[in-house]
């Protein structure tokens, strides 16, 4: 090496290093040029980056309005004035309603009868009409249909004349309004079809209040357009409502748009976002062709009917971002002027000093070559030490000096824990593992060096908010003279055994209280018996408008609700038996859906559904599987207080069907996951649960032998709370092929 060191301080080695740096300073300058252009793409794209970022934003705020109105339109319906069309309040209903949602660009609200033959409507004015006609319009047919019963119909984009004022831009959201609340005039729905219930929406005004604002850079703005590829919203007002397709080349037939028709075409009015540039001829009143970069995002607006798509997108022209780039790039040339004098100067330097260059390099090789023998010789007893633990040990086995700190472990602890040893060697046994009672663990290791004997101790430990058990041995270490160096601890993973042994003990603590229920239950039974033959009686010799007979039937509904509760008692505390009842699990599904559906939208809980066709019947008896399936999606309700969204999933695994119940709540602590199927817990308020809704739902699914399996987590750590019920019932015909193969 010596010799090489010699020849580069000599002319030809000199000659040789002049040659690399020059080589180098050019591949620099090269470099350098490349850089500025890649960096004038990556500004660029960084701005249109920020761009898309504010399409992103306005997109996102239109799909909430329309959300929003599309619930405010289901709220409405839900009303007794406009399901009945009450003489007297209808018209101050639609006035409650439309105040709320003038903001959002409706500016009239209509209801059709079932029949076409009659409108009542009320527009921003607050003037009330009732006319008289026949409605033909597609979506009063489409809302007809049984099929669309909760559902809601979103029109085209239109220009339109409303009430002798200029053309709109008008769209319709339109659902159908069946008789299904009930009031002190109507206490029974009839459930029929009273009309179709419809909001008038101005889609220009709507657009221009959340897209007219946006700024870009400093000249940059936005525009929208609808599915059809017309403008609701341009900087030239006379583009608003024109073909973005047609409006360009009649406004400058001398440049071509085909790039900004393609993206149009391909992109946005197919729901994608993205950036990209085009060639225009205009840019807030100055004229020429110009480059403009572009970000788009899609608005959805979520129509029953087909999917209706907006697209919002913010432009600017290329000159925003060229004084950012030349001032980069004059910083870069900067730079790397300073990096060419920087090595012309080290350069210049080593040849003055090649002479003790040459002797400082040789001393700092002689030193570096002792270093690696000394790391060399450390590396080989490390090794050594290394080889004496059991690698392959299925425990974890490592050691610590008598304040805990970790000395050294074996890779089954280095893997339990997700770091290698050189991190946790020299760390305090305490920072590693959170004890269940750590003062045990210090005493331990004190008394072995005390007394040098082995002691066993079963420790609960978390690592990475998991629970362990461990059965660990603590032993002494000793060295030369009989001296404790470090203490050995050796623990075994024994988890899976306390788990077994806590479901053990809470099946045995289910039984006894099954045991004690079904007592209490047979000796209440009885006198509320004797109570509801006597109402019954007494009801048999009352005229039904006395105010006797209202508190004999409030005596029969509570001894009724106590009966239900005994029965639920009696129905968790019976041993389950095998059961050949079939049942549709769709349509047991359909009949909760459509009982609970008022409650969810009235607690703002939007319901999805993902629930496969043709699914095959199952195990189990409908009104009980009702029950199960009510009993979980109250709780569900009652833990999204807010709102929310509740998503029902409905699949078939070879001979199980899983039916999920998917919430946004606050989830269920952790310490409450093993008391949610036992009887009488609740964590309700005083009158708001008996605690048995769920251990009579898992008695009735594991009666038909399936299961009810649930995941679930808190808000704690960041993690998004929300719960998952799922409950497995078999296929009824899976058992009939067993039957049949037997």
């Amino acid at each position: 090496m010596k010799k090489y060191f010699k020849y580069f301080a000599q002319k030809p080695g000199l000659w040789l290093v002049t040659i690399v740096i020059l080589v180098l300073l050019v591949a620099a300058f090269t470099l350098g040029m490349l850089s500025a252009r890649d960096m004038k793409r990556m500004i660029s794209e960084d701005f249109n980056t920020q761009q898309l970022a504010l399409a992103r934003n306005a997109a996102e705020i239109l799909t909430v309005n329309f959300r929003i109105l599309k619930r405010e339109l289901m709220t409405l319906s839900l009303s007794p004035s406009i399901q009945y069309v009450d003489a007297v309040s209808w018209a101050n209903r639609m006035k409650i309603s439309l105040s709320s949602v003038s903001d959002y660009g409706v500016i009239k609200i209509m209801f059709m009868n079932a029949d076409g033959t009659k409108c009542y409507s009320i527009n921003y004015a607050n003037a009330v009409f009732v006319e008289k006609g026949s409605y033909g319009e597609d979506y009063f047919k489409w809302c007809k249909k049984p099929e669309n019963k909760y559902k809601i119909y979103i029109t085209k984009v239109r220009k339109e004349i409303v009430e002798d004022s200029e053309p709109r831009l008008i769209m319709m959201i339109a659902t159908p309004v069946y008789q299904i609340s009930s009031d002190q005039a109507h206490p029974v729905p009839t459930h029929r079809l009273s009309g179709v219930l419809v909001f008038v929406l101005d889609a220009s005004l709507l657009t221009e209040k959340f897209v007219a604002p946006i700024r870009s850079g400093k000249t940059g703005y936005a525009w929208a357009i609808d599915g059809s590829g017309d403008f609701l919203y341009h900087l030239e007002k006379n583009f608003i409502g024109q073909n973005a397709f047609e409006v360009r080349k009649f406004r400058d037939p001398h440049i071509s748009f085909s790039k900004i028709d393609l993206i149009q075409k391909t992109r946005m009015l197919r729901g994608k976002e993205g950036t990209s540039w085009y060639i225009s001829g205009w840019h807030r009143g100055v004229t020429g062709t110009m480059k403009k970069l572009i970000a788009y995002a899609p608005v959805h607006l979520g129509a029953a009917n087909t999917e209706r798509i907006w697209s919002v997108a913010v432009v600017a022209p290329i000159s925003e971002v060229e004084d950012a780039i030349h001032t980069v790039y004059v910083r870069q040339s900067v730079i790397e002027g300073v990096f060419i004098a920087a090595v012309l100067i080290i350069f210049a330097f080593f040849v003055a000093n090649e002479r003790a260059w040459l002797k400082t390099l040789e001393q700092e090789v002689k030193e570096k070559t002792h270093d690696l023998s000394r790391y060399a010789e450390r590396l080989k007893r490390s090794e050594e030490k290394y080889r004496s633990l059991v690698e392959s040990a299925g425990d974890m086995i490592y050691t610590m000096d008598k304040d805990c700190n970790i000395l050294s472990v074996n890779r089954y602890f280095a893997q339990l824990i997700r770091q290698q040893a050189e991190q946790v060697t020299g760390k305090n046994i305490m920072h590693i593992f959170e004890y269940k009672a750590p003062e045990n663990v210090c005493s331990i290791v004190e008394r072995v060096f005390a007394t040098s004997e082995t002691i066993d101790n079963a420790e609960q430990i978390t690592i990475e908010d998991r629970e362990y058990w461990l059965d660990t041995k603590y032993m002494p270490v000793l060295t030369d003279g009989d001296h404790i160096g470090a203490v050995l601890v050796i623990s075994r993973d024994i988890t899976d055994q306390k788990r077994m042994e806590g479901q053990l003990f809470h099946t045995e603590k289910l039984a006894s209280l099954g045991s004690l229920s079904a007592g209490v239950a047979h000796e209440i039974n009885n006198p509320i018996a004797v109570i509801l033959g006597f109402a019954e009686l007494l009801l048999e010799r009352l005229p039904e408008e006395s105010k006797e007979y209202e508190i004999l039937k409030v005596i029969e509904r509570q001894g009724n609700n106590c009966k239900r509760i005994i029965e639920n008692l009696l129905a968790f505390s019976r041993i389950p038996k095998k059961t050949t009842t079939e049942s549709d699990v769709i349509d047991d599904l359909q009949k909760v859906v459509n009982v609970v559906m008022n409650t969810l939208l009235t607690n703002k809980v939007d319901l999805n559904t993902d629930i496969e066709e043709d699914l095959p019947r199952v195990r189990g008896d409908g009104q009980q599987l009702e029950q199960v399936f009510l009993n979980i999606i109250n709780n569900a309700v009652a833990a999204m207080d807010g709102g929310g969204i509740l998503t029902i999933s409905a699949h078939r695994s070879d001979d199980i069907v899983s039916i999920g119940f998917a919430d946004t709540g606050h989830g269920i602590p952790r310490e409450n996951m093993d008391k949610i199927f036992e009887p009488f817990f609740t964590t309700k308020k005083v009158g708001e649960g008996t605690g048995l809704g769920l251990s009579v739902s898992y008695g009735i699914v594991k009666k038909f032998g399936g299961d009810i399996q649930v995941k679930s987590q808190t808000d704690e750590a960041g993690k998004e709370p929300g719960t998952v019920f799922t409950v497995i019932l078999p296929v009824a015909d899976a058992q009939n092929r067993i039957a049949h193969s037997a």
